[in-house]
């Protein structure tokens, strides 16, 4: 190769910060009709190469969008440059100069279908070296035809995986769940805290936490940050809500459990009953549900690989009416023999009582089989029940509250009409809890007697419990598993698929 052509074509100086804005650099994203004639210079990943005698073909991709760039040998383009650029493993980055055309014919196979680049120079910047899998094998969806790879293999080598126009659209709706939760917060007089993670005791009093030597001293990582919310309230922060990471030693190798995770949690005051939590709650979810509808490029392209139903969360006014649902603001008392309720007719999101729960799961569970009020509903019960209130209500998410009092952590506010329940409530999406809370004992006698019938060991709390002498706030909150959130609204068959680097029993790398 000519020493001339290097200025052409071949491998790129290393960047090392040696220039700083020394040419402009077009997104893939923003090409369009409108630049035709224009030189440009892009930095993109090479998807695909293609040489037939003097034509060279790429297909570059940045952003989820691709381009088509065609070299042909001329008087500026030897035939060594051709060859160059047919050599270029796929995955490769690269800069291309090129003069931006308009094609004769629509190119189907990128989505810039009216653009084409014609290169002018060409030089790899990191070039790619053995590829564990092909993208393509990792984006075709289970019902398509072809090879498939195995998911355990795409985890291993994740940063590959997530190029796939699935995956890479995934986490970006992750992060606007997380964006719209932190928003519709803030906008709410919420003040966002930061908790611990390394504590000297169980945040839940429970055994399955990760304990660790702490300087010649036994800690444990955080379950939740559920008593240092409750204690940051009775610091006169009467709404907080943390994002972070938690940590739970559970042995379960299933779809829907991972050993460590986010978590989205909100704590505030309460002047007089828990439904001003489940208020904020209802409104929360429909805010972000209703933004993330407004996704629909990253929507269109998760649905391709893993097609799902779009997530329905409000009952048709119609099924309010004809079942006689109850609207709490109006003072409607349900007619509905499972006392099915809403809010308001605005965003008619579905309440229903734990007990009556039970008795709808009862219409289908065979009589030796069927369950008392107070009886704890397994997963796959949970999952029935989620069909039996889509089938009734037509919806796939729903919150269910007055959970049984053996069910519920010894902070729980007992019912004051039965002791057997608690003032507690989970929500769940496609028959599945995405998120658990309730109104907090907020009376340290209480807690303490509470803790006592549970045989919680309260000494190594004891600053918690004080928390709550020096007068407390009535209060209340619930915790929201993010992955969780989005496997459900996404119909995702497995959370992993909505953890960046998933942590299970079986994996704690990459």
């Amino acid at each position: 190769r000519r020493s001339s052509d290097l200025a052409f074509f071949g491998k790129a100086e290393l960047v090392q910060s040696t220039t700083h804005l020394s040419r402009p650099f077009v997104q893939v994203s923003d090409l369009n009709e409108a630049d035709a004639g224009k030189v440009i210079v892009v930095r993109a990943r090479v998807s695909t190469t293609r040489k037939t005698g003097k034509l060279a073909f790429v297909v570059l991709r940045g952003n989820a969008h691709s381009v088509q760039a065609v070299a042909s040998v001329s008087e500026s383009v030897p035939k060594d440059m051709i060859d160059f650029i047919g050599s270029v493993p796929c995955e490769s980055i690269v800069d291309v100069e090129a003069t931006v055309t308009k094609p004769a014919n629509p190119i189907t196979a990128t989505t810039k279908q009216n653009v084409e680049l014609q290169v002018i120079k060409f030089h790899t910047v990191s070039e790619s070296t053995g590829l564990p899998f092909v993208l393509e094998d990792a984006a075709r969806p289970d019902t398509a035809e072809g090879i498939k790879i195995n998911f355990d293999t795409r985890l291993n080598c994740r940063w590959l995986d997530m190029r796939t126009p699935a995956s890479n659209a995934l986490f970006k709706l992750q992060s606007r769940v997380g964006q719209y939760f932190r928003q519709f917060l803030i906008d709410n007089d919420f003040v966002e805290i930061h908790s611990p993670k390394l504590i000297a005791t169980a945040s839940e009093g429970g055994a399955n936490v990760f304990k660790l030597d702490y300087f010649g001293r036994p800690a444990f990582l955080a379950q939740s940050p559920q008593l240092y919310k409750q204690m940051s309230v009775q610091g006169d922060l009467p709404r907080v809500f943390e994002v972070g990471p938690v940590f739970r030693a559970e042995n379960s190798n299933t779809h829907r459990h991972l050993t460590e995770f986010v978590g989205l949690d909100v704590e505030m005051v309460l002047n007089e009953h828990y439904y001003e939590v489940l208020d904020v709650a209802e409104s929360l979810f429909f805010y972000i549900f209703t933004n993330l509808l407004a996704h629909k490029t990253e929507l269109e392209a998760i649905n391709t690989q893993y097609p799902f139903e779009p997530l329905v969360f409000q009952i048709p006014e119609d099924k309010c009416k004809s079942l006689g649902v109850g609207i709490i603001d109006d003072k409607v008392e349900p007619t509905d023999p499972y006392l099915g309720k809403v809010r308001n007719t605005t965003m008619r999101m579905l309440r229903i009582p734990y007990a009556n729960c039970i008795d709808l799961l009862n219409t289908i569970l065979p009589e030796s089989d069927k369950m008392a009020a107070t009886d704890d509903i397994n997963t796959a019960n949970e999952k029935k029940l989620g069909g039996l209130i889509k089938e009734r209500y037509g919806v796939d998410f729903f919150i269910s509250d007055r959970f049984p009092s053996v069910c519920r952590p010894f902070y729980t506010m007992p019912c004051p009409d039965d002791t057997r329940f608690t003032n507690s409530y989970d929500m769940f999406i496609r028959g599945e809890e995405i998120s658990s809370g309730a109104q907090r004992i907020h009376d340290s006698e209480l807690l303490l007697a509470r803790a006592k019938e549970l045989g919680v060991d309260m000494t190594p709390i004891k600053d918690y419990v004080d928390s709550f002498r020096l007068g407390a706030w009535p209060h209340g909150g619930f915790g929201i598993g993010l992955e969780r959130v989005v496997m459900l609204y996404l119909g995702l068959k497995n959370i992993r698929y909505a953890s960046l680097f998933p942590r299970d029993p079986a994996r704690i790398t990459p």
